[in-house]
């Protein structure tokens, strides 16, 4: 029940507690749209799995959506090749803003390079983005397994499911 009612919360505010020259720091963090995230899902269970044999994938992304849901998903995410990873990060960035004015919390901006003076500070958001973004993977896995099957599927369209029709 608690998760379901996560789910429902669009933004967060993220405030850097950690000493450092960031610490204060607000940030938001958006949840993506359900298409976007649905698509974006996709997209990262596809860059993660390309190496895998056909028949292996839906098996192997339904284990990543469950690392996806881990502390360790961000990992996974930058462990693919940057040609694949490169476009997801940066929708995962958009997906976080500033609160640039302390005196006008109301007043949010997209991030810059120079929002950041440690690069930890980043790399948490980074994290905490990922977090908040993927509760979606279970219902994205689900779609998965008819990967496996595809070729199934296929082979079968060729054959008949019913006599056909003696009407002309």
């Amino acid at each position: 029940m608690l998760l379901e009612w996560a789910l429902l919360i669009r933004e967060m505010d993220y405030t850097v507690t950690t000493e450092g020259p960031d610490a204060g720091k607000v940030f938001v963090i958006s949840r993506m749209p359900a298409f976007q995230a649905e698509r974006w899902g996709r997209a990262f269970l596809h860059a993660a799995t390309v190496g895998t044999p056909f028949e292996a994938r839906a098996v192997y992304a339904d284990a990543i959506a469950e690392v996806a849901r881990s502390e360790i998903g961000l990992n996974v995410l930058r462990s693919v090749d940057p040609a694949l990873s490169d476009p997801l990060e940066k929708e995962l960035r958009d997906c976080i803003k500033i609160k640039p004015d302390p005196a006008r919390p109301a007043v949010t901006r997209p991030i810059i390079d120079g929002d950041f003076e440690d690069i930890g500070t980043f790399i948490d958001l980074q994290q905490v983005a990922f977090g908040f973004n993927t509760g979606f993977f279970q219902a994205v896995s689900r779609s998965l397994p008819a990967l496996a099957s595809e070729r199934d599927r296929e082979a079968s369209s060729t054959t008949p499911t019913s006599a056909p029709s003696s009407e002309q």
